[in-house]
């Protein structure tokens, strides 16, 4: 039992009324604590049935009360100072007279705490006033009304929570509130500091801190940090977590309506231009923001973030990224932007990057608009290294405008499928009447096209490796159509410039006819005996058998047998037709010193086909 003691009688009266406080305040009596406090303290320090329980929290000293000093501040204000217990700890009591009954009301108790090695003296009013509010935040947060959780919080604060669904803030409140919402067996710590204040308490997840704000007279919870002391965990903002998931709620919804200008502003800028602003949307749908519930995971970075949705065939991760500061002390929220999203396939434990497939099917577009134009520049620009190399860099544009484009219709290509493969990215797409596939490599994190796989019979289906063939192919019937031996050199092998051309100034008009033979369909690729490469074009009674070399990393003619339904045993190749014409020096003029074929030299007459057979049609 707590006794006031004062010497003699000249404050009675303000000895009683702090005797009657404290005597309530023993018996945890909140009626009679209320009837020895001012209207203010009430409103402020008791207005919670809990507040006797909160009361306990302040460790307020226990034993004999002997008041010490009694200053009078005015005339209806006293404050007095008493000694409590056996090391006689000094408390400050601030009483107001009551105008009605002339009683001598409590309306504060200063406590002197110890902050950072310093010692500070706080309000009871003000602290009971801060427990209270952390216990009302406690009981909004349990009740699970969403509004009554909402006005517990800043302004701030609250319009990144109302923003989430409500599966996932029902998770978010479970893991804040204590068990039964006892708020005052959690332990709470509370420390002030010129308008805001921390709260530290034993959370369903370790210890928990509420950072709050006085706002409007009241106090607001502005963050809360999960697990701040832990050793294992790291500490994790909830204010952070709902600004994470806000952001991928706003991209989800602008993603499914189509709101292209609203994805732009919740995207990182690199994602957005390079993937998404030209993109299809409807091609790869994502999941509705709904599916943020209890069962989303987020793992939170200071710099990034990933929020991780289930869905019924996999996993979505959508990726986040803080926006740069140039302060590397800056530790707030700030803004995020998405900067990527995976789609993660149980079946096929295959990962899609929604960047590596947009990217993926704009610079399929891009290459498959190029060919269908025949340009040449647009078409290095968005071809692989190998392709380049292989096919691009060894045509002019007069060459790939006559290049023939077997199984591929001149139509713009519909996806109907596409197939992650590490750096490699498949796309199966219906061009015209054919089902093609692009193959897409990545290089120096670019995704460029390296092949297209055409379905075709009696030849590889790359066209990368038809191109390769044909590429020389059609460059040597356009110079010999040209004239121009220096063009010609550059389509034949070594031996075959050697032998015929290093020794010409000009083409045999009869050389003239040799393109007609080279610009038919193409029957059949395949490897000779003796390892080189064979193009059959048109048929037997009509068609050539063009013998390729590789020199220098490239296909070159070596040779070409010209068919026109003579004897098979007898074949005309044009490389020993023309050697005999050069090594006959007698009967042959000379130009500069070098052989002009004579006119009369014959070649087999290409027949005149009206028959329509496809194998025969000139391309």
């Amino acid at each position: 039992m707590l006794l006031v003691a004062f010497p003699g009688c000249s404050h009675l009266v303000e000895s009683r009324s702090i005797a009657r406080f404290t005597s309530a305040l023993e018996k945890k009596d909140l009626s009679a604590l209320r009837e020895a406090s001012t209207p203010g303290f009430r409103s402020k320090a008791l207005r919670n049935p809990s507040a006797v329980e909160a009361m306990k929290l302040l460790e307020l000293p226990e034993g004999e009360v002997t008041v010490a000093d009694v200053e009078e501040t005015s005339e209806n204000k006293r404050r007095v100072v008493v000694e409590v217990g056996a090391d006689a700890r000094r408390l400050t009591y601030e009483l107001i007279r009551d105008r009605d009954t002339g009683q001598w009301l409590v309306d504060d108790l200063l406590l002197k705490q110890s902050r950072r090695g310093a010692s500070v003296t706080r309000s009871t009013t003000d602290l009971m006033d801060l427990l209270l509010s952390v216990h009302e935040f406690q009981s909004a947060w349990k009740s699970g009304d969403r509004q009554r959780l909402l006005d517990s919080t800043t302004g701030g604060f609250s319009k990144l929570l109302a923003d989430l669904p409500a599966p996932f803030l029902i998770r978010i409140s479970q893991r804040v509130v204590v068990p039964d919402a006892q708020t005052f067996r959690s332990q709470p710590r509370a420390s002030l500091d010129k308008g805001t204040a921390q709260v530290r308490y034993d959370g369903p997840e370790g210890k928990t801190v509420l950072a709050l704000i006085r706002e409007k007279n009241h106090w607001r919870v502005d963050d809360i940090v999960l697990s701040a002391e832990s050793q294992g965990k790291r500490p994790e903002s909830i204010r952070h977590l709902a600004a994470v998931v806000r952001t991928t709620v706003e991209f989800l919804d602008a993603y499914k309506w189509l709101d292209r200008k609203k994805i732009k502003e919740v995207a990182a800028p690199r994602f957005f231009q390079n993937s998404l602003a030209h993109a299809d949307l409807t091609e790869i749908p994502l999941p509705d923001s709904s599916n943020i519930d209890a069962t989303a995971e987020v793992r939170l970075q200071q710099t990034f973030s990933d929020v991780i949705l289930k869905v019924p065939d996999g996993l979505v991760r959508v990726s986040l990224e803080r926006e740069r500061t140039d302060d590397p002390t800056d530790t707030s929220v700030g803004r995020f932007g998405v900067t990527e999203v995976t789609l993660i396939e149980y079946e096929s434990d295959q990962e899609r990057r929604l960047s590596a497939v947009y990217t993926a099917h704009a610079r399929m577009r891009l290459f498959s608009a190029a060919l269908r134009r025949r340009d040449l520049a647009a078409l290095k620009h968005n071809s692989s290294h190998d392709l380049n190399n292989r096919v691009w860099k060894h045509l002019e544009q007069d060459v790939l405008n006559g290049l023939p484009l077997m199984g591929i219709d001149d139509d713009s290509p519909r996806v109907s499928g596409t197939v992650f493969q590490g750096a490699v990215t498949e796309i199966t797409a219906t061009q015209g009447r054919s089902a093609i596939t692009y193959v897409l490599r990545e290089q120096g994190g670019v995704l460029l096209v390296d092949d297209i796989l055409v379905p075709v019979r009696g030849r590889s289906g790359s066209l990368k490796h038809q191109l390769e063939r044909l590429v020389p192919v059609s460059g040597f019937a356009g110079a010999l159509s040209s004239g121009n031996v220096s063009k010609v050199t550059r389509h034949v092998s070594s031996d075959f410039n050697r032998l015929v051309f290093k020794q010409l100034d000009q083409l045999p008009r009869q050389a003239t006819i040799v393109p007609r033979y080279l610009k038919l369909n193409v029957s059949r690729m395949q490897q000779r005996k003796d390892q080189r490469e064979e193009v059959l074009l048109g048929d037997d009674q009509f068609g050539a058998r063009v013998v390729l070399v590789s020199e220098s990393g490239r296909f070159v003619v070596d040779d070409v047998e010209l068919l026109a339904g003579g004897d098979p045993s007898q074949p005309t190749w044009l490389k020993q037709t023309l050697r005999l014409e050069v090594a006959r020096p007698r009967n042959i003029p000379r130009v500069k010193n070098k052989p002009v074929i004579p006119r009369d030299t014959r070649f087999p007459t290409p027949p005149d086909r009206t028959d329509g057979s496809a194998g025969s049609k000139e391309r």
